[in-house]
């Protein structure tokens, strides 16, 4: 049966994230993991714990891998672009102050009269 053809599916599996990936003997082991409710870390973070290990070749890792990669290209791509009323206002023109009147020169004191 062709892959996707089936439309029963026996399982579903939540993971976290990948906790760790080893290649033993030409067999890959990924580790997949779930923060757990109960035990914290150091810091009082939910700690990570092992909950799955899936097995697979190294070609059929790669091609997987692939796999991973294009829709990391789709998550990362162009976005769209956005509506202009979540963009910043462009910064409006600033209109020059008057340059400021220079002082005149202090006219030289009056001459005192000769007796």
């Amino acid at each position: 049966m062709p892959f996707g053809a089936s439309t029963h599916m026996d399982q579903q599996i939540f993971t976290d994230g990948i906790g760790r990936i080893s290649v033993i003997g030409g067999i890959v082991r990924l580790d997949l993991v779930t923060y757990s409710a109960t035990q914290l870390d150091a810091r009082g973070q939910p700690q990570p714990v092992l909950t799955h290990r899936i097995v697979m070749g190294t070609d059929a890792f790669l091609r997987s891998s692939e796999k991973i990669l294009q829709v990391v290209r789709q998550l990362t791509g162009p976005q769209p672009p956005r509506v202009a009323a979540s963009q910043p206002a462009p910064p409006r023109p600033q209109i020059a102050a008057p340059a400021p009147e220079q002082p005149k020169p202090a006219a030289p004191p009056p001459k005192a009269p000769f007796p």
